[in-house]
């Protein structure tokens, strides 16, 4: 499983953001995708053109995917859980 966040807009980071800062900290990350309206593919396609959908798209903004699995050793983890309380202090 992997352990999807969702930020606050009240931390005044988005997601790119934030992943810079856990970066700096030696933490990886994932965006989440964006929303199906917003996929490039789509729009060549001629489909959701200028079609808004304010759920999907703050998810997409505001979402990333913290490490996880079943090789992460506690310390790594702690690692993880450490640099995300400092950055959004």
């Amino acid at each position: 499983m992997i352990p999807g966040i969702v930020l606050d807009e009240n931390t005044g980071l988005d997601a790119v953001q934030f992943t810079q800062k856990l970066k700096e900290k030696g933490v990886e990350t994932r965006p989440f995708f964006l929303g199906m309206h917003e996929q490039p593919v789509f729009h060549d396609m001629g489909l959701f053109l200028n079609e808004q959908y304010p759920v999907a798209e703050r998810i997409a903004r505001q979402g990333l995917y913290l490490p996880s699995g079943l090789t992460l050793t506690e310390a790594q983890l702690e690692q993880v859980c450490n640099a995300v309380r400092e950055v959004i202090k």
